[in-house]
């Protein structure tokens, strides 16, 4: 069998749908979708802002303005997230639990998803996707 040469575009697309494919079935049995839980992990980082939560949730709801609102409501209903001090909204306890038995089977996912894949291999990938991305978003480009 010969060497696929399909291009780049058509690898990113592909390798994204799986990605948010196998990460929806990871997190589906406990009914969370992938930007609940990618908030949940921003606030396990580190109490943060709606406009920071926002950024964080930017690349994934392009096609969603207001989205982001919307997910910490989600959270905040199953009392997984709460309003902190000032604008900041942190975890509950519960919120903190839920993320600690949520991150269990998404490590388990990201390990799937680099299997056969060195260190190395992956740190070149992300550098040179890093780095086209760059190009393009120079002015100009």
């Amino acid at each position: 069998m010969g060497e696929d040469r399909r291009p780049i575009g058509y690898w990113l697309k592909h390798l994204d749908g799986l990605i948010e494919e196998h990460f929806e079935r990871t997190l589906a049995s406990d009914g969370v979708t992938r930007r609940q839980w990618q908030a949940l992990n921003t606030l396990h980082q580190r109490p943060s802002t709606q406009a920071e939560i926002a950024e964080a949730l930017k690349p994934f709801l392009v096609d969603d303005p207001g989205a982001d609102r919307r997910v910490i409501d989600e959270l905040m209903v199953r009392g997984w997230v709460r309003q902190g001090e000032g604008d900041l909204l942190e975890l509950t306890p519960a919120g903190a639990r839920a993320h600690a038995a949520l991150l269990e089977r998404i490590q388990a996912t990201r390990q799937l998803l680099v299997r056969g894949v060195t260190q190395d291999e992956y740190l070149a990938a992300i550098d040179v996707l890093r780095r086209m991305a760059e190009n393009l978003e120079r002015p100009g480009a």
